[in-house]
């Protein structure tokens, strides 16, 4: 098995390749003058069975060089490839809202069943998407690596869900810090007014770990952190998966009271902390 790294996960290539003590395999990537993408597998490759880690950032770029790596890993004499895309892009785009629109994951599914023998993704939006693959869809969870990461940052906390459907997150995050769990509910006071709070659980002087797969606004949760510090939170760490934190989502989770903002490198950003190097591995 070779470890092949996209232009976008070199580190965490390196450190799948250092766990299963496989040489990482020289790639070159560059950009054409018309911005067209070039790579080129630069080392001889000498195994059957591939394993290309490129997650997908830059959405449109990532998938091109995806398609580019296999054409020509197969034409290197490879036999079975495995796209490991910790951050799979247009996942979110799992079913049709509006007539005549794409559902997006579904046409990407039919790419990547011909072009690869095996998807390997972390916290998928959507675990239902697996239905469009004719190929093995296999997706791993980060969140306990999270609850790891703050075990010590926090003193006998609350883990919260932000809402209901991230629930299944905070239950698994609170086995690891033997905690309490609940998901915040919204209640309409009036037609101008919501109050957001736990469904059951008080968190009055207590710290708060509120986790979920992607921050991307932050506004749902810069929303919640006010107003959980307006019910007397303590501490509150706020954790993703996937950081996506466009725009000012940082500072709005700063500006509402967060002490820290962790995520992990399946989505490159400052505030990741935690590899999923550990879980690849396993999946793989």
């Amino acid at each position: 098995m070779i470890v092949v790294s996209g232009s976008q996960s070199q580190n965490l290539a390196f450190k799948v390749s250092k766990l299963l003590n496989t040489k990482l395999t020289r790639v070159e990537y560059k950009r054409f003058p018309d911005n067209e993408i070039y790579v080129r597998i630069v080392d001889e490759i000498n195994d059957d069975e591939a394993v290309i880690i490129n997650t997908q950032k830059n959405q449109n770029d990532a998938i091109v060089e995806t398609i580019l790596l296999c054409d020509a890993l197969r034409d290197e004499g490879v036999k079975k490839i495995t796209l490991v895309a910790p951050y799979l892009a247009y996942a979110r785009q799992d079913k049709k809202f509006n007539p005549g629109e794409a559902i997006s994951i579904r046409a990407l599914a039919k790419i990547y069943s011909n072009i690869v023998d095996k998807l390997i993704t972390i916290n998928p939006h959507e675990t239902h998407i697996k239905d469009f693959f004719t190929i093995p869809f296999i997706y791993g969870d980060a969140i306990p690596k999270l609850a790891e990461y703050v075990k010590d940052k926090l003193n006998e906390p609350i883990v919260l869900a932000p809402d209901k459907g991230a629930l299944e997150f905070a239950k698994t995050a609170s086995k690891i810090l033997n905690a309490e769990y609940d998901y915040l509910e919204k209640t309409r006071l009036s037609p101008t007014e919501i109050q957001i709070a736990p469904k059951t659980l008080d968190v009055k002087d207590r710290d708060v770990f509120i986790v979920d797969d992607i921050i991307s606004t932050g506004g749902t949760m810069a929303t919640a952190v006010k107003l959980l510090k307006e019910q007397g939170a303590k501490k509150i760490i706020a954790a993703c998966v996937h950081p996506v934190l466009i725009g000012d989502a940082l500072n709005k989770l700063y500006s509402a009271g967060v002490e820290e903002v962790v995520g992990t490198d399946t989505y490159l950003s400052e505030v990741s902390k935690v590899s999923v190097a550990e879980v690849i591995v396993d999946l793989l």
